[in-house]
């Protein structure tokens, strides 16, 4: 992957690539109200698994495999995502993808509403039947995602717990100041995911404006990163923004501070 963004321009011209699987992040509701062409639904509920606990964890391999090639993802073919700035459904559907082994992943650059305004094509047809779940569409009996699990981008609890002093290791909170000075995970830094995306419609801010935000926060390069939020979407998009400004080293803590405080472990 070169980029985290795609150019809606060179999407605009390439909708009815057979190679090219779309998606949209937003929800069923305003995706049959209008959407991009040949794109289909995913929502944010389909890429997570609600715990016992209450922790919204990252679904498995088995239901990764017959949810993505539902939507007739392969590995070879690339995936766009969409959806809108102020939603970070887009950030925890697109890392869910990296996990699993799909590197050929982007996000588009605009959000949906920013797509309209420019006049770039939308359209109320359908590929997959409307009102169900991905995952509950027509699937076809041959499974053509195979996943491959990439554990270095993602933490769990006793990880992290082991990491608290490390120094090499930055907590990074991707909530509100007010969330975090409220409760966090001992010695995280605060981090709005709001920070880091662009103005005027745009998902993310520039790689430079990225670079420049978290170096003048302390947040560098050659640390390890690891981002929490309350259920790891947030998290999941400021992994993104970190990779977008050219950062190797980051997890993703998808329990986050719901699954870190049912363990009781401490919080400041």
């Amino acid at each position: 992957m070169t980029s985290v963004t795609v150019d809606a321009k060179w999407l605009a011209t390439h909708l009815e690539n057979p190679e090219l699987v779309i998606l949209d992040a937003r929800g069923s509701i305003p995706y049959s109200f209008g959407h991009i062409k040949n794109a289909k639904p995913l929502a944010l509920e389909d890429v997570i698994h609600l715990s016992e606990a209450g922790t919204s964890l990252v679904i498995d391999e088995n239901q990764a495999e017959k949810l993505f090639s539902a939507l007739g993802i392969e590995n070879s073919k690339d995936v766009i995502v969409y959806g809108e700035a102020s939603d970070p459904s887009v950030g925890r559907i697109v890392w869910t993808l990296m996990y699993y082994g799909h590197n050929n992943v982007q996000v588009l650059e605009i959000g949906f509403n920013k797509w309209l305004q420019l006049g770039y094509p939308v359209t109320r047809d359908v590929p997959v039947p409307p009102g169900t779940k991905a995952a509950e569409g027509n699937i076809s009996p041959q499974l053509r995602f195979k996943p491959k699990t990439i554990q270095a981008i993602r933490a769990d609890a006793e990880y992290i717990k082991q990491k608290l002093e490390d120094p090499s290791i930055i907590i990074l909170d991707a909530r509100t100041p007010q969330e975090h000075f409220q409760a966090r995970i001992p010695g995280s830094i605060l981090d709005n995911w709001e920070d880091g995306v662009g103005n005027a419609g745009e998902m993310l801010k520039s790689k430079s404006q990225l670079q420049a935000d978290f170096e003048r926060k302390g947040i560098k390069k050659e640390s390890e990163i690891i981002c929490f939020c309350h259920a790891g979407v947030r998290a999941s998009y400021k992994y993104l923004q970190l990779k977008q400004a050219g950062y190797d080293r980051v997890k993703v803590y998808d329990g986050s501070i719901i699954d870190w405080a049912k363990r009781g472990y401490p919080l400041r």
